[in-house]
């Protein structure tokens, strides 16, 4: 009994910490992670990220925590202009990490981008990108404990029993998208493009390659394929003030996340010199009913040259609804650009 019981709840704790992946706030720092088709449609010729997410803050001395770093670069195709077609390769390691059993997540990847530039009025760009990755997922047995079993008559004296699968599992996966960027007129342009996650759906199960002829439970835990649908909108006010109506839905198998907002910039010398950055954003995931909220987020971003920080503030609708209780999640981004080219390459950076 004891056996199945563990089975049971491994597969129901790890089922839900497995459903959906990471998610960022400031989803833009990490395009190229969502889609990598994005990987190098920025304005500069290389560009390093990183983001820290501490999720629950107010709940527990030790959040939940995601942490990113990415790098991309550019390759003009030897015509020495950005402006026409070109090339970009990029990597990224991210982890995560859940109180529930210390469970941990890591991946690195690769990825290449190719952007054909299909209209010089309009500097509309279709890119098409693929990624290669490494996932690992672990937890810890430190904090698990069990009954000893009853012998029958008046103690509980025999050992528990439990077969525990081997804590640590490697897998692959291959991602794919494509990308649109286009003027819409001399104000509008817009960015949209769709990537794909676990297109073979690889097995999570800690049991996968268990031999224990005792064991009797579950052994496969299959990721659902991931669409990850992302659309940017900048507007240009004036010479020195965008505004960037921004949209980010997820769909994993039963889980659908969708975060909708808008950031404003407003940019002071020169294009590239100093701005700062406001936004707001709401997130909702679907239930039975549709869509319910889940975090109401506010940013406040800085560019001063080429370094730009993200402060970013989500606040927990969905737990203050459901436990009486508002949880606070905070996220930090800091980004390099490498030499901006002024190549009309306007893209929100958060």
């Amino acid at each position: 009994m004891g056996r199945i019981i563990f089975g049971v709840f491994c597969f129901a704790i790890l089922g839900q910490i497995t459903a959906q992946d990471i998610n960022f706030s400031q989803f833009n720092v990490m395009s190229s992670y969502y889609n990598p088709a994005s990987t190098g449609y920025f304005d500069g010729n290389f560009k390093v990220r990183l983001i820290n997410r501490n999720q629950w803050t107010n709940l527990t001395a030790d959040p939940g925590r995601s942490f990113a770093l990415s790098g991309d670069i550019k390759f003009d195709l030897g015509n020495h202009n950005f402006a026409k077609d070109f090339i970009a390769i990029g990597v990224y390691f991210l982890t995560d990490k859940t109180q529930a059993l210390n469970w941990t997540r890591n991946e690195i990847g690769t990825q290449l981008a190719f952007h054909k530039r299909l209209d010089k009025v309009k500097h509309t760009y279709l890119g098409g990108g693929v990624g290669l990755s490494v996932l690992q997922r672990s937890l810890s047995y430190d904090n698990i404990y069990f009954q000893d079993q009853f012998d029958g008559l008046d103690q509980y004296s025999g050992g528990t029993g439990e077969i525990l699968p081997q804590n640590i599992h490697n897998t692959g996966d291959l991602k794919l998208g494509i990308q649109i960027a286009s003027d819409l007129s001399s104000k509008w342009n817009i960015q949209s493009g769709i990537g794909l996650h676990y297109l073979f759906q690889p097995n999570f199960s800690l049991y996968n390659n268990i031999e224990d002829i005792n064991y009797i439970g579950i052994k496969k835990n299959d990721a659902f394929p991931r669409i990850n649908f992302i659309t940017n909108l900048s507007y240009q006010i004036d010479r020195s003030q965008q505004f960037f109506p921004r949209l980010h839905l997820s769909l994993q198998g039963p889980h659908q996340l969708l975060q909708v907002g808008a950031n404003y910039r407003r940019s002071f010398y020169n294009f590239s010199q100093t701005a700062y950055h406001a936004g707001i954003s709401l997130r909702s995931a679907s239930t039975v009913n549709g869509f319910t909220p889940v975090d109401l987020g506010f940013l406040i971003g800085f560019e001063i040259k080429k370094v730009i920080i993200g402060l970013h503030y989500d606040a927990g609708l969905r737990d203050l609804s459901k436990y009486g209780q508002l949880t606070h999640s905070f996220e930090l981004s800091i980004s390099l650009v490498g030499d901006y080219n002024n190549q009309s390459f306007i893209c929100p950076e958060f």
